[in-house]
């Protein structure tokens, strides 16, 4: 579980994030949603140790986010950044296996644990046909895929997503967060994923924490965030649902 407590952050004398407080829900799809410049991209890197911040508390499982070693830290989060810039000529299956490296033995070989479960990683997300294909050879979405495989493939308890989604073609969409549920259902995992897609974050989302300018204005299930007062609030847009809980919005 993550805990954040009055954390604030800036750039210079631009305040990014201020007094930000919430708590993840432990087994569940945890979605921060946002205008843009609202803050969200800020508060996943600082969760991800990207930027260091310097007023308030992060703690993870009980234990301040920088008192985690390296490896520690990359045991219990894996994370997928906006930022998928290979410069290094990685096949997708080798790309796919930097997420067993936290469990590899020192100086060891990479087990047959690590090998199956790279391989199940990238049947789970559909990329095996890509596996000895160069990273910088596939599509934006294709790559997300791969990345997604690989945080998979590294087994934490806690999954960081940053728009992990936002270049799939749209089944991809809807398929990846399918397959993420049920994965967190099945190890009891938590995510925390940035989404903009509205009508994803209401299929899918199980808590939402909504930010503006920076702070946290509403927080709880995706019934009583995404809702019509809410919404105006935050985009400035209406909306509705459907006897069948489908979202209908409107400029």
């Amino acid at each position: 579980m993550i805990k954040v407590e009055n954390l604030s952050f800036s750039y210079g004398e631009k305040e990014i994030l201020k007094n930000i407080d919430f708590e993840t829900v432990k087994g569940k799809l945890n979605v921060i949603i946002g205008p843009n410049g609202s803050g969200k991209s800020t508060l996943m890197n600082v969760l991800c140790r990207e930027l260091d911040y310097r007023n308030g508390l992060v703690d993870i499982d009980g234990k301040n986010l920088s008192s985690y070693s390296h490896l520690e830290y990359s045991r219990k989060v894996a994370a997928i950044s906006q930022n998928m810039d290979i410069r290094f000529p990685f096949t997708c299956s080798e790309i796919v296996m930097m997420g067993r490296y936290p469990h590899k033995r020192k100086f060891g070989r990479y087990s047959k644990r690590d090998f199956n479960s790279v391989e199940e990683s990238m049947k789970l997300t559909e990329v095996t046909d890509y596996k000895e294909r160069l990273i910088s050879e596939i599509s934006g979405g294709e790559k997300q895929r791969v990345f997604l495989a690989k945080a998979l493939a590294q087994e934490t308890e806690i999954l960081l997503l940053d728009e992990a989604f936002s270049n799939m073609d749209i089944n991809y969409k809807i398929s990846s967060l399918r397959l993420l549920k049920e994965i967190i259902a099945k190890r009891n995992i938590t995510v925390v994923a940035i989404i903009h897609d509205l009508y994803l974050v209401n299929m899918f989302a199980d808590y939402i924490i909504a930010l503006k300018e920076g702070e946290i204005v509403f927080k709880g299930t995706s019934n009583h965030v995404i809702a019509p007062d809410v919404m105006k609030n935050l985009f400035d847009i209406s909306i509705k649902k459907t006897d069948l809980n489908e979202l209908i919005i409107t400029a």
